[in-house]
């Protein structure tokens, strides 16, 4: 199992992934918990799970409340981003694509796009509201990209992402977004928080790539906003 997680906790440290683990889902398809495959131990557990679906081989959703428990290096000690939970968003798919991947995704769902600033959830959007497309280009060598642009509406204005990612994996990528607003949020700059600017962490899903799944979080004035989106074509 895959997981893409974009999370903060209440210490106001932020932290995303792509990562393998084993899922325990409740029986509408909705995340319980996250255990790493080889120990058994959680990754995340104790959350309420909202904004919640499954379409084919992603399942995709958002948690109230919850626990991070990742590890440091080499398993030893906290890692960053462990601790209780400010704001998860998710998707897990059971399979990933091995293929080249070419063609156009466009997004039909979403979660509900959340603000957190200082380690408290702020403002929280509406579920399905963000959304956009990408066209990938990834290839066996891993030299290949995606070319996206995102729309992630909040109360008061709307932010949009644009760029071309890198690949990252057979099936993943990687982007630093050009990231505006209609409103004052980004004001003397928006940046990407997954890790060196990076703002969107893409992933395809089943072994037919027929969908994916997309992470974003990015810093702007209002505060750290995130969510996912989920993609098919």
């Amino acid at each position: 199992m895959t997981a893409g997680l974009v999370w903060s906790t209440e210490k106001g440290e932020i932290a995303s992934g792509l990562m393998d683990g084993t899922a325990t889902f409740d029986g509408q398809g909705r995340l319980r918990e996250l255990h790493y495959p080889t120990t058994g131990k959680p990754i995340i557990e104790k959350g309420t799970p909202v904004d919640t679906g499954v379409d084919g081989v992603i399942a995709w959703g958002r948690w109230i409340g919850g626990q991070n428990k990742v590890r440091g290096a080499n398993g030893n000690g906290n890692g960053v981003g462990n601790g209780n939970l400010a704001t998860l968003h998710y998707f897990t798919m059971a399979s990933e694509r091995t293929d080249p991947t070419l063609g156009r995704f466009t997004s039909f769902a979403a979660t509900s796009p959340t603000i957190q600033s200082n380690g408290k959830l702020t403002s929280t959007g509406t579920v399905n509201s963000a959304g956009g497309s990408f066209t990938a280009a990834l290839t066996l060598q891993n030299a290949g990209t995606a070319t996206y642009r995102l729309t992630v509406p909040v109360p008061g204005q709307t932010f949009t992402l644009a760029g071309v990612a890198s690949q990252t994996s057979p099936s993943s990528f990687a982007g630093v977004s050009t990231i505006t607003s209609t409103g004052t949020g980004c004001r003397g700059g928006c940046t990407g928080s997954l890790g060196n600017n990076v703002s969107v962490i893409g992933q395809i899903a089943g072994s037919q790539g027929s969908h994916a799944g997309v992470l974003y979080g990015f810093d702007s004035r209002l505060g750290n906003v995130s969510g996912v989106i989920v993609f098919k074509r």
